[in-house]
């Protein structure tokens, strides 16, 4: 089915969009993840009239890809490689957030079945309050 149908009907163990993650960031991996920074400030991106659903960690290719438009216009087939590395960072980006996701839902899943089973380290790597 799909995501609103398990918000309903499977909602202990499905991750909520709204919501930031239940769960520390480390917790599971053996080293520490590196942290996602933005490279494009929100002066440059307001500057550059960047729309606010483009406003994520691939901005600062984002605003590349319209300067080498606007220097090569009318012929944009000269910004080919940015477009590219433009499209790359989306689909990477893409890939991490469903990446979170699904990690997310494994260890929602995972409380649930431990607090199921009464363990006492059902909470462990829980973030607390």
């Amino acid at each position: 089915m799909g995501h609103t149908w398990s918000e309903y009907f499977a909602s202990k163990t499905t991750p909520l969009r709204d919501q930031p993650s239940q769960f520390e960031p480390h917790f599971g991996f053996s080293t520490e993840r590196r942290e996602k920074k933005m490279i494009a400030s929100l002066a440059e991106m307001e500057s550059a009239k960047v729309p606010l659903d483009a406003r994520d960690f691939c901005a600062h290719m984002l605003l590349n890809l319209r300067g080498c438009i606007r220097e090569n216009f009318p012929f944009n087939n000269n910004c080919h490689h940015e477009r590219e590395e433009y499209y790359e960072c989306q689909y990477h980006d893409y890939l991490d957030r469903m990446k979170d996701y699904e990690r997310e839902k494994r260890l929602l899943h995972r409380r649930h079945n431990l607090r199921q089973s009464g363990a006492p380290n059902a909470e462990e790597g829980t973030i607390s309050a």
